[in-house]
């Protein structure tokens, strides 16, 4: 296989257990409450993340704290989010809703950061936010709690992007994933009661979700570190209409002409400013 290919394998890799593991959880959400789903699965990415740095002969050291504690905080509430989203409405929904979070990363950027930003990005952050007002204007069976909840886990996704890319700089990939299920496990210690409830079944459940979860991170860390990071993103989309379907197909979720018109909006919005490239100089 090519460097390239080996890249797409990952990143197609990761699409499919991100979509399994939002799957698992809408699975899980009649019985728990997102609390409790996000605990058992950062418990997971806990566990697996400290075997992972053992296995590869590496320590859990922080060199630069605030940008990696950051990252835990924006990304376990933007995570805790998503699986609160896809209780109260899908999987497929909640997926679309919370990978809005690029538009919030170029919000971010020009407004607090005040970086520029290309004219081709503000057209595409038009398209996107269009396509969300699609979405949530779709007259289905989605909660206003869940759209909320979907939407702000993009919002908190945005921020958790800038810590990460602050983080990487100096921290090791496992270490600043552990930094989201160490701080994600602190926030949602509260529900832990909920483990009383737990059958052999859903137990299997959560721990599918939490392994499909980490799995997934590290596939797509390897398939981002080979190929242009540009083009891989833009194979990242997959995973939403993946779960799109697998949620119109094992829980019937509900899907109007206005929703999937949202999605191709939002995607067309996210995907216009990786596609077209800035101009050289000179």
């Amino acid at each position: 296989m090519t460097e390239k290919s080996t890249a797409l394998f990952y990143i197609h890799l990761s699409n499919v257990l991100f979509a399994l593991t939002a799957l698992f959880v809408a699975g899980l959400s009649g019985a728990f409450s997102g609390y409790f789903t996000s605990f058992a699965r950062f418990a997971v990415g806990t566990l697996l993340g400290f075997t992972h740095l053992a296995l590869s002969g590496k320590s859990f050291r922080v060199r630069r704290f605030w940008p990696w504690f950051g990252r835990g905080v924006f990304g376990s509430l933007a995570m805790t989010l998503y699986y609160i989203a896809i209780g109260h409405g899908s999987a497929g929904r909640a997926s679309l809703l919370n990978n809005t979070f690029p538009i919030f990363v170029a919000v971010i950027s020009f407004f607090i950061l005040r970086e520029r930003v290309r004219a081709v990005t503000a057209a595409g952050i038009l398209l996107a936010f269009t396509g969300v007002a699609f979405v949530l204007a779709d007259g289905s069976a989605g909660t206003l709690a869940g759209d909320l909840a979907g939407l702000a886990s993009g919002i908190l996704g945005g921020v958790s992007y800038h810590f990460n890319k602050r983080a990487t700089r100096t921290e090791d990939p496992i270490v600043i994933y552990l930094s989201v299920c160490l701080v994600g496990m602190a926030f949602n210690a509260f529900s832990v009661p909920e483990a009383l409830a737990v059958d052999p079944s859903q137990g299997l459940l959560l721990l599918l979700a939490g392994a499909g979860a980490y799995a997934a991170q590290v596939a797509i860390t390897i398939g981002l570190a080979r190929i242009d990071t540009t083009a891989g993103s833009v194979h990242t989309f997959a995973k939403i209409p993946l779960t799109i379907l697998g949620g119109i197909l094992i829980f019937r979720d509900p899907a109007t002409f206005r929703f999937f018109l949202g999605t191709a909006l939002l995607a067309a919005g996210i995907l216009l400013d990786k596609l077209v490239k800035p101009k050289k100089r000179g």
